[in-house]
Formats: C-alpha cells, structure tokens, sequence
C-alpha cells in the first residue's frame, strides 16, 4: 500500500499545512547551507549562468508537475464519471423492480437487490476506501442476475420490463467492473522519484542564485518549496480516488435506501376535511 494513502488518512487542512511547511522548510535549509560551502564570489561571478539554468531547471520541472496533476485529475473525473453512471443504472434498476407487476416475484426480486445495495453501502465503498477488495459483495450482486433470470413474465409486457431490468443489471455490472479496477489507480512509486528529486534540485538550483540581501534570498525560496508543496498536496490527494475525505462516495445508492423509507411512510390523504 502506498505512502500516499496513509497521508490521506490526515485531514485536508493539516496536510495542507504540514505539506506546505515541509516544502518551504526544504527551501530554507537548501539555501542556508549552499552558500555555506560555496564561495560567495564564485556565485556572484557565475550568477547570469546560474539564473539562466535555474529558468531552464524550473520551466521543464513545472512542465512535469503539470503533466503530473492533468493524469491524476483526468484519472479521477473517469472514476467518478462511472461511478455516477452506476449510480444511474442502480436507480434505475431499483424503479424497475419497484413497479413490476407480480407482487410476489417483485418483493422478493426487491429483497435481494436491496441487499445488495446494503453490502455496496456498508462493505464495499468502506473497503475501497482503505483499497482492499470486497467478499459479501459480488455475491450479493450474483444472487440478483439468478433472481432475476428467474423471473416468469405473464405477458408481453412483463417482458419488456424485464428486459429493461436486464439492461439496467448489465450496465450496472459493467460500470461497476470498472469501479473494481480503479481501486489500486495510483501513480507508480518509481514515478515519485523524478517528483521529489526534480524538486530538491529546482531548489537546489535557486540557491545557487547570489543575491545580496539575505533575508529576502530565504524568503523567495522558501516560496518556491511552498508553491512545490501545493502541488505535491493536488498530486496526492487525487491520486486516490476513493480515500480521504474528498474520496467519491456512494452516494446513489444511500438515494435508494432514502426513497425505499419515504415509499413505507404512510401518505397524507388531502382531500379529507378536518
């Protein structure tokens, strides 16, 4: 399991803040301790070079940082665009069985496809969370293709809507395959090298600059470690799209847990007089 995970375990606002202080932490250090074992006149007679190469060094690392963020944040709009078409083939499915006809097969075809909306709910987004796979689940799932395959439809049209209910379950399966798969969507460790390394050396390159007033030396790079650590904080906190507190939720499918309450609560006759 990556590091990045645990980090998603903090909240926002104090990895933000930690993330941030880090970054400028590293600026600061970078540039109090270059000129302490480097000649102050070597920087100053290579200082045009030095500035000339530090525009090259952060212009290609920003390049990357840029690269990096539109992959995690096109990779998380693909998972939570499934995710969303999911949920819409779930409730539709759930309004299909809800108004089939027979009454015995419809309750007991609810009963089952309720349970797995419960395990979605309750096991399998939970285990997503923290990436690990789901049991109770897919058997649940299972047991609904086998209710409804069992389905006896009396008449023609009893067999549209089972045929749109077969429609509804497979775009569900299919969309929900998807969502399985995304569970280990992460950048690849080895890719994490060239983030921070590229990093450290912008910095590095920073500090070489020679500019007289001190103070003001430490300040900007310790700006510039802040503005590598903001976009470290983007980075790791979409490459996880179901962690955190920003993680996608199941959100369609606790609607379905809220219209099956609302259709046992007992409807207000209106037009009774008081």
């Amino acid at each position: 399991m990556a590091i990045t995970y645990y980090m998603l375990q903090i909240p926002p606002w104090v990895f933000f803040i930690s993330i941030v202080a880090f970054g400028a932490t590293v600026g600061i250090l970078v540039t109090f301790l270059v000129p302490k074992y480097a000649k102050v006149k070597v920087l100053r007679a290579h200082n045009e070079v030095t500035g000339f190469l530090f525009l090259a060094i952060a212009s290609f690392y920003s390049l990357l940082l840029s690269f990096i963020v539109l992959i995690v944040w096109n990779q998380f709009n693909d998972v939570r665009s499934n995710v969303s078409k999911e949920g819409s083939s779930a409730m539709g499915l759930y309004r299909d069985i809800k108004y089939y006809p027979d009454t015995l097969e419809g309750k007991q075809l609810m009963r089952v496809y309720l349970d797995f909306v419960f395990q979605v709910v309750d096991e399998e987004f939970p285990n997503m969370e923290h990436m690990k796979p789901s049991r109770k689940t897919p058997e649940a799932f299972s047991r609904v293709f086998f209710k409804m395959e069992h389905l006896n439809p009396k008449n023609s049209f009893n067999g549209q809507l089972v045929a749109e209910m077969f429609n509804h379950l497979n775009e569900l399966d299919r969309y929900r395959g998807l969502r399985s798969t995304s569970i280990h969507a992460e950048i690849a460790p080895h890719l994490w090298l060239p983030i921070l390394l590229g990093g450290l050396i912008t910095l590095i390159c920073a500090a070489f600059l020679d500019l007289e007033h001190r103070p003001m030396h430490l300040l900007l790079n310790a700006m510039l470690g802040a503005f590598i650590g903001m976009f470290l904080f983007i980075i790791v906190s979409l490459d996880h799209p179901f962690s955190g507190e920003q993680g996608i939720k199941p959100n369609a499918y606790k609607e379905i847990f809220t219209l099956e309450q609302w259709a046992k609560e007992p409807v207000l006759d209106l037009t009774q007089s008081n």
